[in-house]
């Protein structure tokens, strides 16, 4: 088992933990108030608006590193879940959200997942800077 420690880089952490994973599993969630992973993923492009976002960059770098033999990644998995119900578990996931999201690439997501990959030896041209 290992853990990111405080005050460590996350992306560095996570990058290596990915690279070293045979399958990656994100949990991709929107809630009815636009929370979640990929609710917070929604907000992209409205009006402008950039920023760098997680998800996304987790999702980058998967699909990047799942294409390249030299790395472990075999399988990405996304479980797909909704607003957290009463009682525990979850609801239905809110498909009907995904017509929000935007075509526009993610600059600033892309700029640091291009520095990411060619850190990595990997070609930058998987995304659009």
């Amino acid at each position: 088992k290992h853990c990111l420690h405080d005050g460590q880089n996350w992306v560095a952490g996570f990058v290596l933990g990915l690279a070293a994973s045979m399958t990656f599993v994100p949990l991709l969630s929107w809630t009815e108030d636009d929370q979640g992973s990929l609710g917070e993923l929604g907000r992209i492009g409205v009006d402008g608006f950039d920023r760098v976002d997680n998800v996304l960059i987790e999702m980058i770098l998967a699909i990047a590193l799942r294409e390249d033999p030299r790395f472990a990644v075999h399988a990405i998995l996304p479980l797909i879940v909704g607003p957290a119900a009463e009682g525990g578990g979850f609801g239905p996931f809110p498909f009907y959200k995904l017509a929000r999201l935007s075509d526009a690439p993610s600059k600033a997501t892309n700029t640091l997942a291009a520095t990411i990959l060619r850190q990595l030896g990997l070609g930058e041209d998987k995304v659009q800077a």
